[in-house]
Protein backbone atom coordinates (compact mmCIF):
# COMPACT_ATOMS: atom_id res chain seq x y z
CA UNK A 1 0.00 0.00 0.00
CA UNK A 2 1.53 3.23 -0.62
CA UNK A 3 1.85 6.04 1.35
CA UNK A 4 -0.18 9.17 0.69
CA UNK A 5 1.58 12.28 0.58
CA UNK A 6 0.14 15.41 2.45
CA UNK A 7 0.55 17.73 -0.20
CA UNK A 8 -1.08 15.68 -2.74
CA UNK A 9 1.33 17.05 -5.90
CA UNK A 10 0.50 20.65 -4.99
CA UNK A 11 2.31 23.26 -3.40
CA UNK A 12 1.57 23.00 0.64
CA UNK A 13 3.88 25.88 1.63
CA UNK A 14 1.84 28.10 -0.75
CA UNK A 15 -1.41 27.14 -0.18
CA UNK A 16 -0.52 27.69 3.79
CA UNK A 17 1.23 31.21 2.73
CA UNK A 18 -2.58 32.11 1.54
CA UNK A 19 -4.14 31.27 4.67
CA UNK A 20 -2.03 32.98 7.05
CA UNK A 21 -2.17 36.10 4.83
CA UNK A 22 -5.97 35.74 5.00
CA UNK A 23 -5.87 34.96 8.43
CA UNK A 24 -4.05 37.99 9.65
CA UNK A 25 -0.81 36.19 10.81
CA UNK A 26 1.21 38.21 7.78
CA UNK A 27 0.90 41.71 7.82
CA UNK A 28 -0.13 43.33 4.16
CA UNK A 29 2.86 45.31 2.64
CA UNK A 30 3.14 48.54 3.27
CA UNK A 31 2.03 51.05 0.74
CA UNK A 32 4.33 53.77 -0.21
CA UNK A 33 3.53 57.23 1.65
CA UNK A 34 0.98 59.29 0.04
CA UNK A 35 1.85 62.85 -1.49
CA UNK A 36 0.69 65.89 0.37
CA UNK A 37 -2.41 67.44 -0.56
CA UNK A 38 -1.60 70.03 -2.20
CA UNK A 39 -2.70 73.24 -0.20
CA UNK A 40 -4.81 75.79 -1.44
CA UNK A 41 -2.62 78.95 -2.82
CA UNK A 42 -2.14 81.48 -0.09
CA UNK A 43 -2.05 84.39 -2.46
CA UNK A 44 -4.91 84.05 -4.48
CA UNK A 45 -6.41 86.83 -6.49
CA UNK A 46 -9.50 88.84 -5.68
CA UNK A 47 -9.74 89.22 -9.22
CA UNK A 48 -12.40 86.71 -10.07
CA UNK A 49 -11.54 86.52 -13.41
CA UNK A 50 -8.10 84.47 -12.52
CA UNK A 51 -10.13 82.51 -9.92
CA UNK A 52 -10.98 80.18 -12.16
CA UNK A 53 -7.05 79.85 -13.77
CA UNK A 54 -6.00 79.72 -10.19
CA UNK A 55 -8.18 76.57 -9.66
CA UNK A 56 -7.50 74.70 -13.13
CA UNK A 57 -3.84 75.51 -12.71
CA UNK A 58 -4.14 73.28 -9.34
CA UNK A 59 -6.36 70.86 -11.07
CA UNK A 60 -3.29 70.16 -13.75
CA UNK A 61 -0.67 69.93 -11.36
CA UNK A 62 -2.73 67.46 -9.50
CA UNK A 63 -2.67 65.67 -13.02
CA UNK A 64 1.25 66.25 -13.61
CA UNK A 65 1.86 64.43 -9.84
CA UNK A 66 0.13 61.38 -11.23
CA UNK A 67 1.76 61.52 -14.50
CA UNK A 68 4.75 61.82 -12.26
CA UNK A 69 4.32 58.93 -10.18
CA UNK A 70 3.72 56.53 -13.19
CA UNK A 71 6.85 57.47 -14.69
CA UNK A 72 5.58 59.95 -17.77
CA UNK A 73 8.10 62.64 -16.78
CA UNK A 74 8.02 64.20 -20.37
CA UNK A 75 4.23 64.74 -20.15
CA UNK A 76 3.89 65.87 -16.69
CA UNK A 77 7.05 68.93 -17.21
CA UNK A 78 4.52 69.66 -19.94
CA UNK A 79 1.36 69.75 -17.70
CA UNK A 80 3.17 71.91 -15.23
CA UNK A 81 4.59 74.24 -17.54
CA UNK A 82 0.87 74.37 -18.72
CA UNK A 83 -0.21 75.23 -15.30
CA UNK A 84 2.34 77.88 -14.84
CA UNK A 85 1.01 79.48 -17.65
CA UNK A 86 -2.35 79.86 -16.52
CA UNK A 87 -1.19 80.97 -13.09
CA UNK A 88 1.74 81.81 -13.02
CA UNK A 89 2.25 82.13 -8.56
CA UNK A 90 1.29 78.37 -8.61
CA UNK A 91 4.12 77.05 -6.76
CA UNK A 92 3.53 73.38 -6.52
CA UNK A 93 3.75 73.25 -10.47
CA UNK A 94 7.34 75.08 -10.29
CA UNK A 95 8.29 72.70 -7.64
CA UNK A 96 6.81 69.58 -9.23
CA UNK A 97 9.00 71.13 -13.04
CA UNK A 98 11.78 70.92 -11.26
CA UNK A 99 10.92 67.43 -9.81
CA UNK A 100 10.67 66.17 -13.31
CA UNK A 101 13.06 67.69 -15.13
CA UNK A 102 15.76 66.17 -12.31
CA UNK A 103 13.80 62.78 -12.86
CA UNK A 104 15.05 63.49 -16.96
CA UNK A 105 18.38 63.64 -15.48
CA UNK A 106 18.25 67.80 -17.05
CA UNK A 107 20.11 68.57 -13.59
CA UNK A 108 20.67 72.32 -14.17
CA UNK A 109 17.61 73.19 -16.10
CA UNK A 110 15.93 71.74 -12.72
CA UNK A 111 17.21 74.79 -10.46
CA UNK A 112 15.08 77.67 -11.80
CA UNK A 113 11.59 76.20 -11.18
CA UNK A 114 12.64 75.27 -7.55
CA UNK A 115 14.31 78.82 -7.00
CA UNK A 116 10.39 79.82 -8.30
CA UNK A 117 8.78 77.52 -5.79
CA UNK A 118 11.32 78.88 -2.65
CA UNK A 119 10.06 82.59 -3.18
CA UNK A 120 6.29 81.18 -3.35
CA UNK A 121 6.95 78.72 -0.92
CA UNK A 122 9.06 81.34 1.64
CA UNK A 123 6.64 80.61 4.77
CA UNK A 124 5.88 76.96 4.40
CA UNK A 125 8.74 75.23 6.09
CA UNK A 126 7.75 71.55 5.22
CA UNK A 127 8.14 72.57 1.78
CA UNK A 128 11.10 74.69 1.86
CA UNK A 129 12.78 71.73 3.13
CA UNK A 130 11.39 69.47 0.42
CA UNK A 131 12.97 72.18 -2.11
CA UNK A 132 16.03 72.24 -0.24
CA UNK A 133 16.05 68.36 -0.22
CA UNK A 134 15.83 68.21 -3.96
CA UNK A 135 17.92 70.58 -4.77
CA UNK A 136 20.57 68.39 -2.65
CA UNK A 137 19.87 65.35 -4.92
CA UNK A 138 20.61 67.73 -7.83
CA UNK A 139 24.03 68.82 -6.36
CA UNK A 140 24.76 65.32 -5.64
CA UNK A 141 24.08 64.44 -9.31
CA UNK A 142 26.12 67.23 -10.35
CA UNK A 143 29.29 65.95 -8.28
CA UNK A 144 28.95 68.90 -5.85
CA UNK A 145 29.10 67.10 -2.44
CA UNK A 146 29.68 70.23 -0.30
CA UNK A 147 26.95 71.97 -2.28
CA UNK A 148 24.39 68.86 -1.31
CA UNK A 149 25.48 68.66 2.51
CA UNK A 150 24.79 71.93 2.70
CA UNK A 151 21.04 71.95 0.94
CA UNK A 152 20.35 68.55 3.12
CA UNK A 153 21.52 70.57 6.26
CA UNK A 154 19.49 73.78 5.07
CA UNK A 155 16.36 71.17 4.23
CA UNK A 156 16.63 70.04 7.96
CA UNK A 157 16.53 73.07 9.96
CA UNK A 158 13.80 73.50 8.56
CA UNK A 159 11.95 70.12 8.60
CA UNK A 160 14.14 68.02 10.95
CA UNK A 161 11.97 64.82 9.93
CA UNK A 162 12.45 65.18 5.99
CA UNK A 163 14.22 61.93 5.50
CA UNK A 164 15.06 62.57 1.77
CA UNK A 165 17.57 65.04 3.51
CA UNK A 166 18.61 62.54 6.60
CA UNK A 167 19.61 60.14 3.56
CA UNK A 168 21.44 62.29 1.38
CA UNK A 169 23.25 63.28 4.36
CA UNK A 170 24.09 59.67 5.04
CA UNK A 171 24.87 59.18 1.59
CA UNK A 172 27.68 62.48 1.39
CA UNK A 173 29.28 60.92 4.57
CA UNK A 174 29.82 57.94 3.77
CA UNK A 175 31.33 59.49 0.05
CA UNK A 176 33.49 61.58 2.07
CA UNK A 177 34.81 59.90 4.77
CA UNK A 178 38.21 58.26 4.28
CA UNK A 179 38.68 54.52 4.99
CA UNK A 180 40.57 53.64 7.21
Amino acid sequence: MKKRRLHSGRPWWAIMAVLFLVSGCIPPAESPPAEPALNPITNRTTDPSQTGQQEASLQLTDQGRRLLASGRWDEAGSVFQKAISLYPNNAYAYYYLGQARYLKKDYTQSLAPLQQAELYLSGDPAWLARIYALRGRIDEALLKPDDARRQYQKALTFDSRNLDAREGLDRIQKLTTPVE
